[in-house]
């Protein structure tokens, strides 16, 4: 029993080491695979590799070379190996590795001493193999040798059978060769075919070229005209720029004469590119062209590139059809152009105005920016005889973009957000302060989002009729809005009665009567409002009446409006202002409902953004395509600076406050006492609206009621827009006045001091 009770023990044991055993070579292999991931990184990645990774990297570089970084692979390939065939093949595999490195090592030494300046290493491995061989059998023997080693090296390890691969690699060259060869037969047979057909055919041929003896031959075509802009660059004649003293924000800054004031440099703004080539290049023009005339013959369109203008953002390929062929069939096919030409968007102007041809606008793969500086020095700004000249860009064919004012005479901005249409306002601000002196144009400038044209605070040329130079600053809210463009209405009223009683019909007749009589100019007066939908929001009659007055009235008084909206909708632009703005620039826009609002066409929703615009002139039978010209805020900055330091705004009164009554007190001409009015302003503030009404049933009679309304209205308590029929009740005002109203009864000011 004892016997027994052992020998089942002992069977019981053989089955756990079996699987201790299993284990033990498990955990070899897993050490084994992880030591070969670590070698990988040390020698291959590097990086963070600690003491013994550093170690272990010089050690192997040092002793074997740029050849130590397959030490990894021969070590994985060892392991997957050995996992196969579960033998520990250690010493051939061992024999294998040290012949391959040993003729590996050798020839990278040999490389490595053949081109000295040469980062190529054997390590000491190599050096030593190839030198103990060069000793014995000189440098070329050692070569042959160690690539003998690499061949012993590479069979040992993985067992390649040399005979087997010689044989399949013959069969593979027989089997091609025999291919080729009935190639060749079949292609002979199909040539012989063609000849005999080309025989029968040739009577067919004869009487279809006697048929057509009288049709001339076809000319050979020409390949298209690149009409490549010449820019005109014009040397501005140097100004007597003598250094301004630095000038801190709290310190008085004495305003210069006009005849002193010196225009800004264009030192100021930044260089153009120094490339000449606008557009992409001849050759990448010509292989344009072929993709888009195989295009065309793809969809059986007979018709040709004449023409292609290159410019900073978009290149136009001039398409002329041949007779017979409709427009309609080459615009349909506008996406398909599009894919071709592997391009973003395609706008097609068809035709182009003045040429029997269609205009395909694509964008150039590397667009160019137009910077500020080259349109302002270009012969069409330098050389125009107008003060109010506003450059915009280039044109799409690449040639600058100007305009004027007084032929706009009122312009509409409209984009979507980040389209470029602030930049496009500062550039037309720029070009008109390079051109005019603070007496010859002013800027009313109104900036709801007050990050914009705040910009220019304080510059000579700002201009706001509701307050005097020394108060005047950027208009920023929707009610300092409307009194700015009701006193500019007033304005213009008063220089319509001056230029009647002048005899002349606009400014420009004007100032030359008044230089002639010396009596003092008129300016140029430019209103600029950056964000017309929140303006409309709030204050939507008073803006649209004001607006539509200036624009219908002020061209020949020298008004010009120039409105942006981001939103462009019927809401903001609505008919009465889209009527009285002719000319439009319309930036990139989010549908084609928009660009028909601006333009009253497609085309903005295809635009590239970034400044890339379609400016509609007065004239204008079709948008133009303008890249605009770019002014970044640094250089805005130093122009403003440039024009700080002269001095600030100074622009005499030209609406006098309404006078008072005979007799001193408001009102008192007309039976209205101040009590009258302090009760008045009183109630209009509590009940939040103001009517004949209201003020009847608390004074009690219709004709007090009467007077008191006309009071508040010629105080400018309230005011009723013309068109409509509410009140717009100015609470600012009203607060101000029950304040001093109060004051005066309590004995604090003077009465006269109170109600002048």
């Amino acid at each position: 029993m004892a016997y027994r009770t052992i020998h089942k023990k002992s069977k019981n044991k053989k089955p756990a080491r079996k699987q201790a055993d299993g284990l033990g070579l498990l955990a070899v292999w897993v050490f084994s695979l992880a030591f070969c991931m670590w070698l990988t990184w040390v020698l291959w990645i590097g990086g963070q590799n600690g003491a013994a990774g550093k170690a272990v990297h010089d050690s192997l570089l040092n002793g074997f070379g740029q050849a130590a970084m397959l030490l990894p692979l021969f070590l994985m390939y060892w392991l997957a190996r050995t996992i196969k065939s579960k033998k520990m093949s250690v010493f051939t595999s061992l024999a294998g590795f040290l012949f391959a490195m040993g003729g590996l090592c050798s020839v990278m030494h040999f490389l490595g001493s053949l081109f000295e300046k040469s980062s190529v290493s054997g390590g000491a491995f190599g050096k030593t193999v190839f030198t103990s061989i060069a000793s014995i059998a000189g440098g070329a023997g050692a070569l042959i040798a160690a690539l003998a080693f690499i061949f012993i090296g590479l069979h040992i390890l993985f067992a390649i059978p040399w005979l087997a691969t010689l044989r399949k690699t013959k069969e593979l060259l027989t089997e091609d060769f025999n291919s080729w060869m009935q190639a060749r037969a079949e292609f002979k047979e199909k040539v012989e075919q063609a000849k005999e057909e080309e025989k029968q055919n040739q009577p067919r041929r004869a009487a279809e070229e006697e048929n057509h003896e009288n049709v001339q031959e076809e000319k050979p075509k020409l390949p298209p005209k690149i009409s490549r802009p010449v820019a005109e660059m014009v040397k501005m004649p140097p100004r007597e720029n003598k250094p301004l003293p630095h000038i801190s924000d709290g310190e008085h800054k004495e305003k210069k004469p006009a005849g002193e004031f010196i225009l800004p440099p264009l030192d100021l703004l930044k260089e153009p590119a120094s490339t000449n080539i606008i557009g992409p290049t001849d050759e990448e023009i010509a292989a344009a062209t072929k993709r888009l005339e195989d295009t065309l013959k793809s969809f059986d369109i007979a018709a040709s590139v004449t023409g292609v203008a290159p410019g900073p953002v978009v290149t136009r390929y001039e398409i002329k059809p041949e007779p017979g062929v409709k427009i309609s069939s080459i615009v349909s096919i506008s996406n398909d152009i599009a894919l071709a030409m592997k391009a973003r968007g395609i706008r097609v102007e068809a035709p182009i105005p003045g040429k029997d041809a269609i205009g395909f606008e694509i964008p150039n793969d590397k667009p160019v920016m137009v910077t500020m500086r080259e349109i302002l020095q270009d012969a069409s700004f330098v050389n125009s005889k107008y003060k109010t000249a506003v450059a915009l860009g280039r044109y799409a064919d690449g040639l600058p973009a100007t305009s004027v004012l007084e032929k706009m005479p009122h312009l509409l901005i409209a984009g979507a957000t980040n389209s470029g249409k602030s930049i496009c306002v500062h550039s037309i601000i720029i070009s008109l302060l390079y051109r005019a002196k603070p007496d010859e144009i002013k800027f009313l400038l109104v900036d709801p989002k007050r990050v914009e044209l705040t910009l220019y605070e304080g510059i000579p040329h700002l201009y706001d009729p509701k307050t005097d130079c020394e108060d005047v600053s950027v208009v920023k809210d929707a009610n300092g809005a409307v009194k700015s463009l009701q006193a500019l209405v007033k304005v213009m009223e008063k220089r319509m009665k001056i230029f009647e009683l002048a005899k002349v019909k606009n400014i420009e007749g004007y100032n030359a009567w008044a230089e002639k009589n010396k009596e003092e100019k008129a300016f140029y007066i430019v209103v600029i409002i950056d964000e017309m939908a929140d303006l409309m929001l709030q204050t939507k009659a008073a803006i649209e009446d004001s607006v539509q007055r200036l624009t219908q009235m002020g061209r020949a008084l020298g008004i010009h409006l120039i409105l942006c909206t981001q939103r462009p909708s019927t809401n903001v632009i609505t008919g009465v202002i889209k009527a009285n703005l002719p000319s439009r620039i319309a930036l990139q826009v989010t549908s084609k409902i928009d660009s028909r609002v601006v333009l009253d066409a497609n085309g903005a929703d295809a635009l590239l953004g970034k400044g890339d615009m379609l400016y509609l002139g007065i004239s204008d039978p079709k948008p133009n395509r303008i890249q605009g010209c770019y002014i970044s805020e640094e250089e805005i900055t130093k122009v403003a600076d440039f024009l700080r330091a002269q001095g600030g705004p100074d622009y005499p009164v030209q609406v006098q406050p309404e006078q008072n009554a005979p007799g001193g007190r408001p009102g008192e001409g007309l039976g209205t006492s101040p009590e009258e009015l302090l009760s008045a302003l009183n109630l209009i503030k509590t009940r939040r609206r103001v009517s004949q009404d209201l003020l009847k049933a608390n004074f009690g009679s219709s004709a007090r009621a009467t007077n008191i309304l006309s009071v508040l209205e010629m105080k400018g308590f309230i005011t009723k827009p013309e068109g409509s029929n509410r009140w717009e009740i100015h609470f600012d005002a009203i607060d101000a006045q029950i304040e001093e109203l109060q004051k005066m009864q309590s004995g604090q000011t003077q009465y006269d001091t109170v109600y002048k």
